[in-house]
């Protein structure tokens, strides 16, 4: 008996294993949605109503329609999606500090605008091209190319809202921009544009509202590591942790920055815009700035730190911070070749800053020093302001040479008109 029984038991685990198998498969291919797996209602012979699936299909596909055409409308290699992919590779290489790059930019940038206005209209049927048309003109593209992708019914709600807001951008009606994407959540975009229109809310809206554009620059370089949306966000959160005076913050993301984009080619003219901040003291607290900016000068080259304590020694003249000035131009004078222009400018600055302290013979010293010849048109003017300071401040105050008998005239003068007025009151003729 037990033998008869085994084959049945056999039989049956495999029948049910089986089951088991083809319900995973069933789920595997499946919509992935729990309505999706509901038993469709049959008639009495075991088969849907008729009608009613084909009806549900045109239904949903109302509801969802495709985001891009099976068969595409030009080859591949036209398709605004894929030709994106090669601008971004270019930024990224700008970021790294290619200089070939940057010039690659603007050519593609100039090259992509042609190619996606003579494109037919139907490619923007596809939903990757149209997010990569508003990359495109966030990036800096012809905002032209825009006004044939606006008003294409297949675009969903999301992209025709960045539409508009990318296209007010280029047009530089920022306020108008602003309103369009600023209540749009970043995470929740496609992810070739969620780094970048969280750039542009943080840009927007940095100078009204510091701490909420800190925070769409934490969103920007937190979808785009690596790139040059994260270097751009890097920068302009710097500045404004600077202006705010959160230094433990701005010490983090200033070894970050230093770290992941030493080379960018925005580097340079990000550092003068650091340091111009420090020389008009309009970082909180204005103290604790001087030794940061030591501290940061150092990662700096020899060659490039001379320029950079020009800048700041410059700045700092034009505003009237003394102190500053002195301290910057000292250290480049410290570094800069004897003769060099450098040198002629750095003598200015310190000159200049000297002649309104108690080292007035010092400043006026380097100011003697100068090779006015070689100085700039700006300096020049600098260096002529600081020289009828030293002027005015070294001259002695004249002293009015009066007569000795000026007082006695006076007395004099003073004694007939008392007479002539005693007489009219006394009545007498004159």
């Amino acid at each position: 008996m037990i033998v008869r029984a085994v084959p049945t038991l056999l039989f049956s685990l495999a029948c049910l294993s089986a089951g088991l198998g083809l319900a995973y498969a069933a789920e595997d291919h499946g919509s992935g949605s729990h309505e999706a797996h509901k038993e469709a209602p049959k008639d009495a012979s075991g088969s849907p109503p008729a009608g009613e699936g084909e009806a549900a299909g045109e239904e949903a596909a109302e509801v969802l329609p495709p985001l891009w055409p099976e068969t595409p409308v030009v080859e591949n290699d036209k398709q605004p999606f894929i030709l994106l992919r090669k601008l971004r590779s270019v930024q990224d290489k700008v970021a790294a500090g290619s200089v070939s790059a940057h010039e690659e930019q603007r050519l593609l940038l100039r090259d992509y605008g042609e190619e996606m206005r003579s494109l037919p209209v139907g490619v923007w049927d596809d939903v990757r091209n149209v997010r990569a048309a508003i990359f495109f003109v966030l990036s800096g593209g012809d905002p032209a190319v825009l006004k044939t992708v606006i008003g294409r019914e297949r675009t969903p709600f999301v992209e025709r809202r960045l539409l508009k807001g990318a296209l007010a951008y280029g047009e530089g009606r920022l306020v108008d921009a602003l309103s369009m994407i600023h209540k749009i959540e970043a995470r929740k975009l496609d992810p070739l544009l969620g780094g970048m229109v969280a750039l542009i809310q943080g840009t927007l809206v940095s100078k009204k509202d510091g701490v909420k554009a800190i925070a769409y620059f934490d969103e920007a370089r937190l979808l785009s590591p690596g790139t040059l949306i994260e270097e751009s966000a890097l920068r302009q959160q710097i500045l404004l942790l600077a202006r705010n005076g959160d230094l433990k913050r701005y010490d983090t993301l200033v070894d970050q920055y230093s770290r992941r984009f030493p080379n960018s080619l925005f580097a340079r003219n990000f550092r003068r815009q650091l340091f111009a901040g420090v020389a008009r003291e309009t970082f909180k607290p204005a103290s604790e700035w001087v030794t940061r900016t030591e501290t940061e000068l150092m990662k700096v080259p020899a060659s490039e730190r001379v320029g950079l304590y020009l800048s700041i020694a410059e700045e700092a003249t034009k505003v009237g911070n003394t102190g500053i000035a002195g301290f910057a131009a000292g250290k480049a004078r410290g570094l800069a070749q004897a003769g060099s222009l450098s040198m002629q400018r750095a003598k200015l600055f310190e000159g200049a800053a000297l002649v309104t302290t108690a080292d007035f013979e010092a400043g006026v010293k380097l100011l003697g020093e100068i090779n006015v010849e070689r100085l700039r048109t700006s300096d020049r003017e600098i260096y002529d302001a600081a020289m009828a300071i030293a002027r005015s401040v070294g001259k002695w105050p004249q002293v009015s040479q009066v007569p000795d008998d000026a007082p006695l005239e006076a007395v004099d003068r003073a004694q007939t008109l008392l007479s002539k007025v005693d007489s009219l009151l006394g009545g007498s003729p004159q």
